[in-house]
């Protein structure tokens, strides 16, 4: 989710809001039928996710009707199957413990999608199957959007007669949308009032900075495929070839709207990914004793280390650094009223250890769970830099890992999937640690 909103703020407003919302339908009905549904709300994104979410349970279970012991594949079967399946979604028949949470999900992804428009279709393309994004699923997220409609627009006419791109060369085009059309984009106002009419929205408790007032550079036939078309024109799309006019108009647009976000880095091949990750296994990372949880520092540091009493054993591997030669180090200022402590006294009677010989042995003993193993600090800095802020998507990764039977399996499923998927840098300390614990794991 982007990282624009405070989650707590967000999850909690959405399920306010469904609750307020379906309190005051079910007052009066039983269930909703999916008329009811596309004047739910005053906010026709809000009614068409809800659609969405429908329409996909319709679809798996459809899917899940299908039986190895009959022939689905026959031309009468197909068809009689679509028939029924038409028939049964022009009979929408919802109860409320059923319909709150689809839609307290559906005011929770409109509300993303009309504050950080970007964010919100950058998921959507990155979560697709197989980092793929085909003609039929731009079709089916066309069919479901309602705010800034001329983001899919732009991307249906790049993608042209091609039956699928790759996701992170649609969430290219994405940026050249907001990039070319940022002023376009809906503002938020009017939806705040909206939302309020029901529920009343405190932006500034929503979001972690205020939002600036111009958002940057956002039964023949189905009911769901009736219900979902607009009576509205669809908005022009972008000329494939820019006239002298078309950049006098986006010149005066970019003054006032800056590009959206920079282009996304292309992302390396699986190959690539599985050279890299060899490479990190063989040279292991450094050992990190300690879990940050104070503020950090520029550049995303903890800060300079804390000089450590000449008492205690160094925490430096052998060789890290270079002594001076000539002069001798500072010595940290005790005061002298200090009275030794209990530790003081037994380190300083007990021999030296060598450097790293207990951290070491403790970093680098084998674990039988990754997710209990993974320090506060390691995981929040993997959802943010491995993970683009998915907790979600986190957790799940960790416990498939953990179901793993080997070394080798896990280093394919991350190259196969996660580092594809989100892009890692695999130079990142954080590549190297997950790596070095997954080495643990399996060791």
């Amino acid at each position: 989710m982007s990282n624009k909103f405070n989650a707590n703020a967000l999850t909690e407003y959405s399920r306010s809001y469904a609750r307020r919302v379906a309190t005051d339908f079910y007052q009066k009905h039983a269930t909703i039928n999916g008329q009811q549904i596309l004047s739910l709300t005053p906010i026709s994104q809000i009614n068409m996710f809800v659609l969405s979410s429908l329409s996909d349970k319709w679809q798996a279970d459809a899917a899940k009707f299908r039986s190895p012991y009959f022939d689905f594949t026959d031309a009468d079967v197909q068809e009689a199957l679509q028939n029924f399946m038409n028939v049964v979604s022009q009979h929408i028949c919802v109860r409320r413990e059923h319909l709150e949470p689809l839609l307290a999900d559906a005011a929770r992804r409109t509300i993303i999608m009309i504050f950080d428009p970007r964010a919100y279709f950058d998921e959507i393309l990155r979560s697709q199957p197989e980092f793929t994004l085909t003609a039929a699923a731009l079709k089916h997220i066309t069919r479901y959007t309602k705010i800034n409609q001329f983001i899919p627009a732009h991307i249906t006419q790049r993608i042209k007669d091609k039956p699928f791109v790759y996701a992170n060369q649609a969430i290219g085009y994405l940026d050249e949308a907001l990039t070319q059309r940022g002023h376009e984009l809906e503002h938020y106002d009017k939806f705040v009032a909206l939302f309020s009419e029901k529920l009343p929205m405190d932006v500034s408790a929503l979001l972690r900075s205020h939002v600036p007032d111009v958002i940057p550079n956002a039964p023949s036939r189905s009911f769901f495929d009736t219900a979902t078309e607009s009576t509205v024109p669809p908005a022009p799309l972008v000329a494939a070839e820019v006239s002298p006019s078309t950049e006098t108009v986006q010149e005066n647009a970019t003054a006032t709207v800056a590009p959206a976000i920079p282009p996304q880095p292309v992302p390396a091949s699986v190959e690539e990914i599985k050279e890299s990750l060899k490479e990190i296994s063989a040279h292991p990372a450094p050992v990190d004793d300690s879990d940050v949880s104070g503020p950090m520092f520029l550049q995303g540091g903890a800060g300079p280390e804390p000089v450590a009493p000449i008492s205690q054993p160094s925490q430096l591997q052998t060789g890290a650094i270079t002594q001076p030669a000539t002069s001798e180090p500072a010595q940290p200022t005790v005061p002298a009223a200090t009275t030794p402590t209990l530790n003081d006294t037994i380190r300083e009677a007990a021999p030296a250890e060598p450097a790293n010989s207990i951290a070491e042995t403790f970093h680098r003993a084998p674990i039988e769970s990754i997710a209990r193993s993974i320090s506060l600090n390691q995981k929040f800095r993997f959802i943010n830099q491995l993970f683009n802020g998915n907790a979600s998507e986190y957790s799940q990764a960790i416990q498939e890992i953990d179901t793993l039977n080997n070394y080798g399996q896990a280093l394919d499923l991350i190259s196969d999937q996660y580092a594809s998927q989100y892009i890692w840098d695999m130079k990142s300390d954080e590549v190297s640690e997950l790596v070095e614990i997954l080495k643990r794991r399996f060791s």
